[in-house]
């Protein structure tokens, strides 16, 4: 009865390891995980906080990375559902970049995920063909920060970071 026990209870370890595998729990992050999410970019541009950009009465400095074509630029955020966030409000031309999937870089570790809880992301675009283009960023609500919403002034939605990308 004793080595039944045992055996199940090893069975149990090993099954509890190989599903934490599969699942990403322990992989490393610069790297593709088990569950199938791409390599981290080559090149990065983190967007300001939210706590800092919710005080933010101006728009960030611009910021300019060069890329190779095929290279990736990962814009890092956070997501969730949040009475503010960063959102794209002037895509980048498509015929030098292109949107890629989302690569999550820490998520949220209860299930279900703590109120308030965010993950943060490097949201991708790879580099197509060489030439200049711009991705720019606003920090607000896309429906309070419409062009014609009557409050955008005093919700500060001229809060804005761009990204200039020249590809080579």
């Amino acid at each position: 009865m004793r080595r039944i026990v045992s055996n199940v209870a090893a069975l149990l370890a090993a099954t509890l390891l190989l599903v934490s595998y599969l699942e990403g729990w322990w992989s490393d992050p610069a790297t593709s995980t088990a569950t199938g999410s791409p390599a981290r970019p080559q090149t990065e541009v983190s967007l300001p906080v939210e706590s800092d950009a919710g005080n933010a009465t101006s728009a960030y400095p611009n910021s300019a990375v060069t890329l190779a074509v095929g290279q990736q630029l990962g814009v890092r955020m956070t997501g969730g559902a949040r009475p503010k966030n960063w959102y794209l409000t002037s895509p980048a031309d498509g015929t030098l970049l292109r949107n890629g999937p989302d690569v999550v870089i820490g998520s949220c570790s209860s299930n279900p995920p703590a109120p308030g809880c965010a993950s943060e992301f490097d949201r991708t675009f790879t580099a197509l063909a060489p030439g200049t283009t711009t991705l720019t960023w606003a920090f607000g609500n896309e429906v309070d920060c419409a062009p014609d919403a009557p409050n955008r002034v005093a919700l500060r939605c001229d809060v804005t970071k761009s990204i200039q990308v020249t590809v080579r």
